[in-house]
């Protein structure tokens, strides 16, 4: 046990952490700091004794290193065995400074609760799960919003996610360069909207996958500032294990987890904790948690099931 809060710890280059400034400041005025650096090093193994007494660590490493190779997984044992949230970033340069400045962002929201955005593709399979998912977080204090692609187009969606929300969950088949769904969403629809989600959950395969692409999705939503933090799988995954993954995250979200890190540690399914297809990309205690504003005003997005009277209601962007 600690005292106080943990700290969070940042491996990287002298140059890298130099861009990463405005995100080191946001998080020494909530808890301690450690940065590590690793100048002619980019592997976790430098971490080392540093994860002790650590709430969360972010490895930030040569561009050419891929999420599967930086990290074992989405998390890394402190000394002791206890589990540490991790998060990879590719140093990629002046792309360093907008992912800080949009993380900082999202860090000074505080633990303010969602809303969550439920993404799927038109397929029964992923609607269904859309569906599990959207009644596991009933009652809760999240704000729900069903945006799955049979309810509203790409261009809708994207300029949806860009209000200020606070955790998006997509369904579905996907790919290196994106989600399958809504006609193929590329990070560039997401970048440069009005502000950044807290934290991006493709619950599909390989969207943090480097395979015949030279970033893959999940890398260029955090560079591109379009997400403070995102989880994507290295490789193919089970609709089964993305069955469990679901569960634990509602299950997650109603325990009270606010952090990306910490929502992942509570979510995971028995046994695949440490060896998990999934990776953390950006900041891992960055909160899932929207701007106040964009919570009203993504509440009004209209995405009508298609069974639901539409009289009388007007498209949010028109």
């Amino acid at each position: 046990m600690t005292d106080g809060p943990r700290a969070w710890v940042l491996a990287a280059s002298t140059d890298a952490s130099r861009a990463l400034r405005p995100l080191i400041a946001a998080h020494e005025r909530e808890r301690p700091v450690r940065v590590v650096t690793t100048d002619g090093a980019a592997d976790h193994a430098v971490l080392g004794e540093h994860l002790e007494g650590a709430e969360a660590c972010l490895l930030v490493g040569e561009r050419r290193r891929s999420p599967r190779g930086a990290l074992p997984g989405p998390f890394l044992a402190a000394p002791g065995g206890r589990l540490v949230p991790a998060g990879w970033l590719p140093d990629a340069g002046e792309n360093l400074g907008g992912f800080a400045e949009a993380a900082a962002r999202v860090l000074a929201r505080g633990e303010e609760a969602g809303p969550v955005a439920v993404l799927a593709q038109w397929h029964q399979r992923y609607l269904r799960l859309a569906d599990r998912m959207e009644a596991n977080l009933a009652g809760t204090r999240f704000p729900v919003l069903r945006w799955s692609a049979e309810r509203i187009t790409r261009d809708d969606v994207a300029d949806a996610l860009g209000l200020g929300i606070g955790l998006a969950v997509y369904f579905g088949h996907g790919r290196p360069s994106g989600w399958a769904g809504y006609r193929g969403m590329r990070a560039h629809h997401l970048a440069g909207r009005d502000e950044p989600i807290g934290a991006v959950i493709s619950a599909t395969c390989r969207t943090a996958s480097r395979w015949r692409t030279g970033m893959s999705f999940s890398e260029r939503l955090v560079l591109e500032g379009a997400a403070a933090s995102s989880v994507g799988a290295v490789v193919p995954v089970e609709h089964l294990e993305n069955m469990r993954w679901m569960l634990g995250l509602a299950a997650a979200l109603r325990a009270g987890e606010r952090r990306i890190g910490r929502v992942l540690l509570h979510a995971a399914p028995p046994g695949v904790a440490a060896g998990s297809a999934y990776r953390i990309i950006g900041d891992p205690l960055a909160p899932v948690a929207g701007t106040r504003v964009g919570a009203r005003r993504a509440q009004k997005v209209w995405a009508p099931a298609p069974d639901e009277p539409i009289e009388g209601r007007a498209p949010a962007f028109a």
